[in-house]
């Protein structure tokens, strides 16, 4: 018997892949069969049990499936078949009214706060996703992003825009732009698609990234608590999980902060292989819904620990160093599944006692 690898769902239960089987090529193919049938019954149900789509989604999301449950996950639609695509409908010509409300007045008309914003966002915009020729290269792809953002920033007046926001919005129009395209990202050429076309793809991001981020909006007010406690979280969870590497760390007076900190700000998004792991971590992200912000710490733990042995190894300038450009480009959704399986048992555990995961101070 091969090794067997636990992938463990939101709702507590675990798909035992058997590497002997799902290793070869028809098995991973029974495999991806099998999980494909479920959500195509499930996503057509007349009204989808919410909590079964995130049990299933958790273990990644077929990538046809994938535009719909973010829409599903992200609360952006209702479960209710009958009513989605009226809902649909109204939020895209919502979002499509808001363009020239919000983003075509000229430079003389906006304000100065308005103007100072627009300028950053147009600084950030060409930096996000530096290895992602398809974003990097592409403007009409940048001109998606900078709509987004503004128009986000401009209707969230307590956060506005702060950077590391357009890094989080770039998995939605993928995935969202994914539904015109039967080619893999690398072979997609946008001008095949109609204005209509991408204004949906824009729409559906901005509410999607709206409602990710009404969930963590004190990641993003002045002084970034939210971040803040999150790395704070962070290095006590390592002490407690790995006592050797959180002495070698503090030994070598590496600060959670100068690593962690854009962990958190971007959700791990520049320090995984974009699209393939992005997206699988992002699917686990959407599926745990309310607990997202509290399992992103257990995740930022798991993949520390990863490399425990090397880093315990390493100097101070070695670490952060190390830690600021991860050697993941060669992962794979397997590679990813290990890790979120890891914090997913973390997560019980310390749900078990929560007296042990405590904010450090209280």
């Amino acid at each position: 018997m091969g090794f067997t690898h636990a992938v463990v769902s939101a709702a507590g239960s675990v798909e035992a892949l058997d590497d002997d089987t799902r290793g070869t090529a028809g098995g991973q193919q029974a495999y991806a069969t099998a999980r494909e049938v479920k959500f195509r019954e499930l996503l057509h149900r007349p009204n989808l049990d919410l909590e079964m789509l995130r049990a299933l989604a958790w273990n990644g999301v077929p990538n046809q499936h994938r535009p719909c449950c973010w829409r599903i996950l992200s609360g952006y639609v209702p479960v209710n078949v009958q009513r989605r695509e009226a809902v649909l409908a109204r939020k895209r010509q919502e979002y499509a009214d808001m363009l020239p409300e919000y983003y075509h007045e000229t430079h003389k008309l906006r304000s100065t706060d308005e103007n100072a914003t627009m300028h950053q966002i147009s600084i950030d915009v060409p930096r996000t996703a530096p290895g992602v020729r398809f974003v990097r290269d592409n403007d009409r792809i940048q001109e998606m992003l900078r709509r987004v953002l503004y128009i986000r920033a401009l209707r969230t007046p307590a956060s506005g825009y702060v950077q590391g926001i357009n890094d989080l919005v770039t998995p939605f129009i993928i995935v969202f732009l994914s539904e015109f395209f039967e080619e893999p990202m690398e072979e997609w050429d946008i001008k095949t698609l109609s204005e209509e076309q991408l204004v949906i793809a824009e729409a559906d991001a901005y509410w999607c990234l709206s409602r990710l981020l009404d969930g963590i909006q004190d990641h993003y007010t002045p002084a970034q608590p939210g971040i803040q406690e999150k790395v704070l979280l962070l290095e006590d969870m390592v002490r407690r999980i790995d006592e050797p590497l959180a002495a070698h760390l503090e030994q070598q007076g590496v600060e959670y902060l100068q690593f962690a900190f854009r962990w958190v700000n971007c959700l791990l998004l520049r320090e995984l292989p974009f699209p393939v792991c992005v997206l699988r971590v992002w699917d686990t992200y959407l599926a745990e819904g309310p607990r997202f912000c509290d399992f992103l710490v257990y995740v930022c733990a798991s993949l520390l620990v990863h490399w425990s042995e090397r880093l315990r190894k390493l100097d101070f300038q070695g670490i952060i160093l190390f830690l600021q450009r991860l050697p993941t480009a060669d992962w794979t959704e397997k590679d990813v599944e290990i890790v979120l399986s890891r914090a997913h048992m973390w997560s019980i555990l310390f749900e078990r006692a929560k007296s042990h995961f405590n904010s450090p101070g209280k």
